[in-house]
C-alpha cells in the first residue's frame, strides 16, 4: 500500500476544510444580510448589498479550496 505523502495530506485538508468554511460564512453572512433588512424595515438592496457579495467570496472561497485540495492531492499521487 502506498504511503499519504505531505501532499496529499495538504489536500485532504483542503478538500474538507474549504466546504465548511465557505458554508459557515455564506451562511453568516446572509443571515447578517437578514439581520441588516429586519432592522432596517424599508430598505432596498444597497443596504444588504455588500453582505450578500460577501457570501457570494465565501462561497467561490470555498470552491477554489476544494478545487487546489484536489490539485495538491492528484500530484501528491503522481509523485508517489
Amino acid at each position: 500500500m502506498a504511503k499519504i505523502t505531505t501532499l496529499q495530506k495538504i489536500g485532504i485538508a483542503l478538500l474538507v476544510l474549504s466546504p465548511l468554511i465557505g458554508i459557515t460564512g455564506a451562511a453568516a453572512s446572509i443571515y447578517q444580510s437578514f439581520s441588516a433588512l429586519e432592522a432596517a424595515e424599508n430598505a432596498g438592496i444597497g443596504s444588504v448589498g455588500g453582505l450578500l457579495a460577501n457570501a457570494l467570496v465565501f462561497t467561490a472561497g470555498g470552491l477554489v479550496g476544494c478545487f487546489v485540495g484536489l490539485v495538491l492531492f492528484i500530484v501528491g499521487r503522481a509523485k508517489n
